[in-house]
């Protein structure tokens, strides 16, 4: 399986945004992504919002839906399941110990809560918080700025 990338940054092969090339240079090498509900959910979600403040229009908010689609159903995303139970007490762990220092988000600490049940060694993210916890984990990172 390959690495754990953050949605902000798997959003960035759907929607033109700052650093879009850097996150499909760095993905491009990699043939299957792990995705699970909680990265579909933000990834759709941020399409909606986006459509919602006219960053993008409907036809390229549905674009962007069909392409994820198109991802998923040829496993370059491969869905993966979860035993969320086990994310949220890593999570709790995780805030315990580093959101003090890093002011990480809870959604940041779930995103490296679920890569380390899902025994996955390498984190990619565009975020300084989330890299941090990530490292402090000993997973490999990779920050996408």
């Amino acid at each position: 399986m390959g690495p754990y990338v953050d949605s902000g940054i798997l959003i960035k092969l759907y929607v033109r945004e700052r650093n879009s090339e850097d996150a499909i240079q760095v993905l491009r090498e990699i043939s299957r992504i792990y995705l699970n509900q909680l990265q579909e959910l933000e990834i759709r979600n941020t399409f909606r919002i986006l459509e919602g403040r006219g960053v993008i229009t409907p036809f390229q908010g549905s674009a962007a839906e069909h392409l994820l689609d198109e991802d998923i159903i040829s496993r370059r995303l491969q869905r993966t399941p979860i035993d969320w139970g086990m994310v949220f007490s890593e999570a709790q762990n995780l805030s315990k110990l580093y959101a003090i220092g890093t002011l990480a988000r809870s959604l940041d600490i779930l995103h490296v809560a679920a890569a380390l049940v899902s025994g996955l060694k390498h984190f990619i993210t565009g975020d300084r918080r989330q890299l941090a916890i990530a490292m402090n984990c000993g997973l490999k990172v990779q920050l996408i700025e």
